[in-house]
């Protein structure tokens, strides 16, 4: 499997949602993202 996995954390999406991180560069750096159950019972 390639190209450019993350998981994202708690912390990462709420930052998001308030647009105090630019998503877009985000998106850019990575092909797939991951969320576990416990970071979207958290959020």
């Amino acid at each position: 499997m390639s190209g450019n996995r993350a998981l994202l954390d708690s912390n990462i999406i709420i930052l998001a949602s308030k647009e105090k991180i630019d998503i877009e560069k985000l998106f850019e750096n990575y092909d797939t993202f991951f969320v576990s159950i416990i970071t979207y019972m958290e959020v």
